[in-house]
């Protein structure tokens, strides 16, 4: 009996260990919503990233859900990380006088065709954004920002934790694809 008491205690402590080493290597949960208001204000605010010159968006859709090959033209967008209720919150609260943010389960609720072409009902953009991928220091953040059939953009942002500032983007990385 006394061994199968140690061999629990011993397996649970494992467990708890493993939990811990896997914890610390993905980015904190806090951050996913610190970290993607930086991201979509630079988006929505750099018409040379965006491709849109002449345009501001009134409302901003935002699919609930983070997928990894956000910023992969090609990408299926089949299995996506949920953005909880609460980072929701978060960011559409720090995007306030920048549009008004929308967060969708489905990018079909908000797209309609005219001549042919898909197109974000009532002049907006439908962003899906990949997971923040990195550590407490440094993350990259995928960008897909759609507004019509030759209206696409997609793009990585780096986004740096600046001591006494807080998620700052620094740049983009990787390739930049437009439609």
């Amino acid at each position: 009996m006394r061994s199968l008491s140690v061999i629990a205690i011993v397996a649970g402590l494992l467990t708890t260990s493993c939990a811990a080493e896997h914890q610390a290597a993905d980015p904190p949960a806090a951050a996913a919503s610190t970290v993607y208001v930086p991201v979509l204000r630079r988006y929505l605010g750099t018409p040379g990233e965006n491709s849109f010159p002449d345009r501001t968006f009134t409302t901003v859709y935002v699919l609930d859900q983070a997928f990894p090959d956000a910023g992969d033209p090609a990408g299926k967008h089949e299995r996506g990380v949920p953005i909880g209720p609460d980072d929701q919150r978060r960011i559409t609260t720090g995007l306030t006088g920048v549009a008004h943010v929308a967060f969708i389960a489905d990018r079909n609720t908000v797209l309609e065709t005219r001549d042919g072409c898909a197109q974000v009902k009532d002049g907006g953009i439908l962003i899906t954004l990949g997971p923040a991928d990195g550590d407490d220091h440094e993350v990259r953040v995928a960008v897909y920002g759609f507004v019509a059939c030759l209206g696409a953009t997609w793009l990585t942002y780096v986004v740096r934790n600046e001591p006494g500032g807080g998620w700052r983007v620094s740049g983009t990385t990787g390739s930049k694809s437009i439609s």
